[in-house]
């Protein structure tokens, strides 16, 4: 059964779903339940990445940011699969080798141990659910299952704050509802990088997105500041080597 911590969550979770207002409180509170350092979770399950929506504290975007830079990581593991990934310990040589450019980036970060929660309604995948702490360790039973009880309880809080009508093409979650406030990693500034991208090397908006993924991983620089400098025409992909 979820603690108390975790009851206070749940009820401000339910209490308002359209609105921001006891949402971070809502992700504090069940971060402590689950004995984590944060919590967060993003809408989106394709190529683009997820656009965080929930508990955004900055570890967890900045976490979320390298996952999507380098398109490896728990987080997206967890969308593809449609299954929980816990990751006790990320300094573990078989992590290094699941994820090598993830391992070696999010060194940098205060995060050791990650649990990525795959969210969905039926069959429809809404996103995911993240949480991270600083120190090695498995979750226990219970709290396990607290932050599956929390992953459910999330869905349908992003439920009604987008529209979850799959894309009768590619299967995804088509976007957010009018009035629901900017995301932290809202990505308007890449998606039209990537199209810019596209137009100059004559791929497909796949393959412009691969690029800019690369170059900003070359270049040891956030793919929002790569995609900044595209969007600003101080840089075209036709003279990248």
């Amino acid at each position: 059964m979820p603690d108390e911590r975790m009851n206070a969550a749940l009820a401000l979770l339910g209490a308002a779903p359209e609105r921001a207002a006891g949402h971070d409180s809502a992700a504090a509170l069940a971060a402590a339940a689950l004995g984590v350092d944060g919590i967060c979770a993003g809408v989106g399950t394709g190529l683009q990445g997820a656009v965080m929506a929930w508990g955004c504290e900055s570890v967890a975007v900045a976490v979320e940011g390298l996952e999507f830079t380098l398109g490896e990581g728990p987080s997206r593991d967890a969308v593809i699969g449609g299954a929980p990934v816990l990751v006790p310990d990320l300094d573990a040589p078989d992590q290094a080798a699941r994820w090598p450019a993830f391992a070696y980036g999010v060194a940098g970060f205060p995060v050791r141990a990650v649990f990525a929660f795959p969210l969905r309604i039926g069959a429809i995948s809404v996103g995911v659910m993240t949480a991270h702490r600083a120190v090695p360790g498995s979750l226990t039973d219970r709290r396990l299952t607290t932050a599956l009880t929390l992953a459910d309880a999330v869905a349908l809080l992003l439920v009604h704050r987008v529209d979850v009508d799959p894309d009768p093409v590619h299967g995804q979650v088509r976007g957010f509802r009018p009035g629901w406030e900017r995301p932290a990693t809202y990505r308007a500034d890449v998606h039209q990088a990537t199209g810019m991208i596209s137009v100059q090397l004559e791929v497909s908006l796949a393959e412009a997105l691969v690029r800019l993924r690369a170059h900003a991983y070359a270049e040891d620089r956030p793919v929002a500041e790569i995609a900044a400098d595209v969007l600003a025409r101080c840089l075209r992909f036709t003279d990248v080597n």
